[in-house]
C-alpha cells in the first residue's frame, strides 16, 4: 500500500515542485540580470526567504486538503499503519520546496558563483534543515481540521513566533559574539530554526554544531510527534 499512496500524493501534489522550481529560477534569473545585488547575497536571499515562502505554501496543502475534502476516512480505513500515511504525505510536501532549493541553488553555482562545493553543499543543508523545521512546525502546530487558509495563518503566527524570539535575543545576547556563548544561551538561541542559518559562517568550535543537531533534532521529533498524533485521531 505504500507505493498507491506514494504515487497519489506525488500525482496531485507535483504540480507544485515544479511551479516551485520555475519561481524560483525565474526570481534568481531576474535578479541576477538587473544586477541589484551581488551573487552572494542573492543565494543567502534564495536559501532564507524562498525557503521559508515555498515551505509555507507547500504546508497548506498537505495534509488540510484530506480534512476539508473529506477523504481522511478513507485513508485510515486502508490497511497500512497511520504513520506511514502521515509520513507519505509529509515526505512528499517536504520535496516540493527541497527540490525547488537545490535545483535553484546548482544553478546558481554552476552560472555564476565561485563557493566551491563544499560551501554550497552546505548552505543547501542548513537553509534545508531550517525550511523543514518551519515546514513541520507550521503543518503539526496547525489546529487539526484545518482548512488551507488556517494552516497558512498557522504559519504566520509560527513565523511571528520566530521574529519576536529573534527580536529578544537581541536584546539579551550580542549576536557578534555567540561563539562565546554560555550553553544556556547557546540552546535559547537554538530553540528558534531561524539559528539553523549560523552554521554557514565558520564556528570556532564543533561544539556548537553539536548543540545545534542535538536540540534541533529533538525538537524536530516533539513537533513531529504532535503532528502524527492529529493525525491518527479518528474525526
Amino acid at each position: 500500500m505504500i507505493k498507491p499512496l506514494i504515487w497519489k500524493e506525488w500525482h496531485e501534489q507535483r504540480w507544485k515542485m515544479a511551479f516551485g522550481t520555475v519561481m524560483l529560477l525565474f526570481f534568481t534569473g531576474s535578479f541576477l540580470a538587473a544586477r541589484v545585488t551581488t551573487q552572494s547575497e542573492l543565494l543567502i536571499v534564495l536559501w532564507f526567504f524562498g525557503g521559508l515562502i515555498l515551505a509555507l505554501y507547500s504546508a497548506m496543502g498537505v495534509f488540510a486538503p484530506e480534512w476539508t475534502g473529506r477523504t481522511t476516512t478513507f485513508l485510515v480505513s486502508k490497511p497500512v499503519a497511520g504513520w506511514k500515511i502521515f509520513a507519505c504525505k509529509w515526505l512528499i510536501g517536504w520535496l516540493n520546496f527541497a527540490v525547488p532549493m537545490i535545483v535553484c541553488s546548482l544553478c546558481l553555482q554552476f552560472v555564476s558563483l565561485g563557493w566551491g562545493a563544499g560551501n554550497i553543499i552546505k548552505g543547501i543543508l542548513v537553509s534545508l534543515s531550517m525550511a523543514t523545521m518551519f515546514y513541520s512546525m507550521t503543518c503539526c502546530f496547525a489546529p487539526r481540521k484545518s482548512s488551507e487558509a488556517m494552516v497558512g495563518f498557522a504559519g504566520l503566527i509560527v513565523v511571528f513566533g520566530m521574529l519576536v524570539h529573534l527580536m529578544v535575543i537581541n536584546v539579551t545576547v550580542i549576536m557578534e559574539n555567540y561563539q562565546h556563548l554560555s550553553f544556556f544561551r547557546q540552546m535559547f538561541m537554538f530553540i528558534n530554526p531561524v539559528f539553523w542559518m549560523m552554521p554557514i559562517s565558520p564556528l570556532n568550535s564543533k561544539i556548537h554544531e553539536g548543540i545545534l543537531f542535538i536540540e534541533q533534532g529533538l525538537l524536530f521529533a516533539v513537533v513531529i510527534w504532535i503532528g502524527l498524533g492529529k493525525w491518527q485521531r479518528r474525526s
